[in-house]
């Protein structure tokens, strides 16, 4: 969390229609995930992608910049967090 020091908003699309949002705030006191748009303010990054494309970053069978190149991903706000957010995925899909 230290390391990231963000608000993630994950749009998770299904037949490209939006199916759930969920927050990840890895910034503020009360960090944590929950459902829905950011409770304290906007995010600092908004990620749009299919689930199962997140199914397969989150089992480590996807590559996220492979995702974005082929226009499957969109990320808008500050990209650069999701090189730190990257990581989290990485050692998560270890275990």
């Amino acid at each position: 969390m230290k390391k990231v020091k963000g608000v993630f908003l994950w749009k998770v699309t299904k037949g490209g229609k939006t199916a759930a949002q969920w927050t990840l705030d890895l910034k503020s006191s009360t960090a944590g995930v929950s459902k829905g748009f950011p409770r304290d303010g906007k995010p600092d990054c908004t990620i749009t992608l299919d689930d199962e494309d997140l199914f397969s970053i989150a089992t480590g069978k996807a590559n996220p910049q492979q995702l974005f190149m082929k226009g499957k991903m969109k990320v808008t706000g500050n990209i650069m967090l999701t090189q730190k957010l990257g990581q989290l995925f990485k050692d998560q899909a270890k275990l």
